[in-house]
C-alpha cells in the first residue's frame, strides 16, 4: 500500500501520539465531530466553494462597504494618496496567508517602505473598535442559525483578544447580517466573518477554530443540523427550537518571552484537569507584533477562574523560557572554561529539554514555523 505524502504525515502523527498516549483536543472529547464536508482550512474552503471564493479577496470585501483601500504596490508608487495615518496593511488574499502573517498598523509613509518588497499586500483605513467574529450556518443564501464569538476590548499588538465570551444569546451587528444577506446569495455552509465595530475585515467559508468552538456546545442536534448542512445542502427547519448551550469563554495566553520549551502534553492535560477547564486546549502560536507570541488557548465556564488561569500559565511559561536559556548559557560557560563535569552537565539539561518533544509533532512543527515567519518574514 502506498502513501501519499499528506497520509504518510498523519500516519506519523497518529502512530507517535498513539505511542505517548497524547490527547487530541480536536477529536478525542467528542461523541460526536463535523463533518470532513466542512472545511479546515481557507485553501481547502476556496476550492470547495468555487461560486463564492470571492469573499478571500480581503480588497473586495472592503470596497463591498465603502471603506478606504487599496493595493500597497499602488500606495507605494504614490498612484493614491492618503489623507490620514494610521493605516492597516495585510495579505490581499485570505486562502493564501494564516493567522496574523504580515498584518501590520501603520502610522507614517516610511514605516510603509519596510514592506514594499511583501507580495499581494493590500492596506485599508484602520478600524479602531473591538473585533468580533460570527459563525454563520447559511442555506441557499438564508441565515439559518448563526454563534457570535464577543471579544475582549484589550489586545495585544495585531491579535485581537485576551479572551472571547461564546453564548447562544450573543447577537451580530445588524450591519454583518445585512452584508451577508447581500453577497451570499445562492450560498450553502458555513460563513465565518470577523469584523471590526460593524465593519467587516476578513470571510472566510468555514468554522472558525477547526470547529471546536462549536463541538464545545456539546448540542448534538446542531451539529447534526449543521453536518446535514454540509453533507446534503438540507436544513431541517422543524428541528432548531433547542440548539442552546451552556456560555463559556476562550482564553489566549501570551509571552513576550523568545519560546525555547514547552511543557509536555501530559502537564497540560493534569492542568487543564485539576482547574476544570473544558476538554478542548491546544498549543497555539500566533506572533502578536511586539507584544509577544500566543502559545496556548483554553477553554473554561468561569469567567473570573480562567483569567486567574491565564496568568498563572503566563508567568510559569515565561519563566521557565528564562531558566532555558539560562542552562544553556551553562552549557557554553561550562565547556569555555573546560569544567570537569561539563558533559554530565550537558547530558542533564539535553534531557530536560528533550521532553518538550513529549507532544504532538505537529505542536513542535508549528512552533517552529511560527519562530521563522517572526524572525525572516
Amino acid at each position: 500500500m502506498q502513501y501519499t505524502y499528506k497520509e504518510f504525515t498523519i500516519f506519523i502523527e497518529k502512530t507517535w501520539c498513539g505511542l505517548l498516549n497524547i490527547y487530541n483536543p480536536y477529536s478525542d472529547p467528542w461523541d460526536i465531530n463535523i463533518t470532513k464536508s466542512v472545511p479546515s482550512f481557507d485553501l481547502q474552503a476556496y476550492n470547495r466553494y468555487p461560486e463564492h471564493n470571492y469573499v478571500y479577496d480581503k480588497l473586495w470585501v472592503c470596497k463591498t462597504q465603502g471603506i478606504k483601500g487599496g493595493t500597497l504596490e499602488d500606495l507605494l508608487d504614490n498612484r493614491y494618496k492618503i489623507d490620514k495615518y494610521p493605516i492597516f496593511i495585510k495579505p490581499r488574499w485570505g486562502h493564501k496567508s494564516a493567522s496574523s502573517k504580515n498584518c501590520y498598523k501603520i502610522k507614517t509613509y516610511e514605516e510603509l517602505k519596510k514592506y514594499k518588497n511583501i507580495p499581494e499586500m493590500m492596506w485599508s483605513e484602520f478600524i479602531d473598535d473591538t473585533e468580533g467574529m460570527t459563525d454563520f450556518m447559511v442555506h441557499n443564501g438564508t441565515i439559518v442559525h448563526q454563534i457570535t464569538y464577543k471579544y475582549s476590548e484589550t489586545q495585544h499588538g495585531v491579535v485581537a483578544d485576551d479572551w472571547k465570551y461564546i453564548s447562544p444569546n450573543n447577537q451580530p451587528p445588524e450591519k454583518i447580517i445585512n452584508w451577508m444577506n447581500n453577497h451570499m446569495k445562492g450560498f450553502t455552509g458555513i460563513c465565518n466573518v470577523q469584523y471590526r465595530g460593524t465593519v467587516i475585515i476578513e470571510v472566510a467559508l468555514r468554522c472558525s477554530r477547526g470547529g471546536a468552538y462549536i463541538l464545545n456546545t456539546k448540542n448534538k442536534q446542531l451539529i447534526k443540523c449543521i453536518n446535514e448542512l454540509c453533507d446534503h445542502g438540507t436544513w431541517d427547519y422543524d428541528n432548531t427550537k433547542d440548539f442552546d448551550f451552556e456560555p463559556f469563554y476562550s482564553f489566549k495566553c501570551f509571552t513576550t518571552m523568545p519560546i525555547v520549551y514547552l511543557y509536555p502534553q501530559h502537564i497540560l492535560d493534569l492542568t487543564m484537569k485539576l482547574s476544570e477547564s473544558l476538554e478542548f486546549y491546544e498549543y497555539y502560536f500566533e506572533p502578536s507584533g511586539k507584544d509577544g507570541m500566543v502559545f496556548l488557548q483554553f477553554l473554561h465556564n468561569d469567567f473570573n477562574t480562567g483569567t486567574k488561569l491565564k496568568s498563572a500559565i503566563e508567568y510559569i511559561f515565561s519563566f521557565t523560557q528564562i531558566i532555558f536559556l539560562m542552562l544553556f548559557f551553562i552549557i557554553l560557560i561550562c565547556y569555555a572554561f573546560k569544567i570537569k563535569d561539563r558533559f554530565k552537565i550537558l547530558l542533564i539539561i539535553m534531557i530536560l529539554f528533550s521532553t518538550r518533544f513529549i507532544n504532538a509533532i505537529f505542536t513542535n512543527y508549528t512552533l517552529i514555523k511560527t519562530q521563522k515567519l517572526v524572525l525572516v518574514g
